[in-house]
């Protein structure tokens, strides 16, 4: 066994004892559905289609990202029809959503890092009548 000294320990160690420990690349999930109960997405159903004049909401958990806020940006054919910034906080799981009512198009939400990197997006058709 190899005798180690306590600052060659501390100097090896991953994180300073207090701070989080941040995995090096963050963790990014992204659902669509209709309601938010408990903090945990209702799922739309088995079909995913979604028709004009419905709230959608884009659900999403973060962990190991600093401080700061993730942005939901929301685009219709293209466009950019919302944007929301949503407040996240470094060493745990995180989970926050946003709303928005649709009308017929392509759409793609886009979540975004605190430096405004790409973490994930998902894409969706909006029918224009429903049945």
């Amino acid at each position: 066994m190899i005798p180690i000294t306590g600052l060659a320990f501390l100097m090896a160690a991953a994180s300073i004892p207090g701070e989080p420990a941040v995995p090096a690349a963050p963790e990014v999930e992204l659902a669509l559905g209709y309601k938010v109960v408990g903090r945990t997405l209702e799922k739309a159903e088995d079909d995913d289609e979604f028709f004009a004049g419905d709230t959608i909401v884009a659900w999403t958990a973060v962990s190991g990202l600093a401080s700061g806020f993730v942005e939901h940006v929301w685009y219709r054919d293209g466009v950019e029809v919302a944007r929301h910034y949503l407040p996240v906080g470094a060493g745990r799981r995180w989970r926050t959503w946003t709303r928005h009512t649709v009308s017929a198009g392509e759409y793609t939400v886009q979540v975004l890092g605190p430096d405004g990197a790409l973490l994930k997006e998902t894409r969706f058709v909006v029918d224009g009548e429903g049945c």
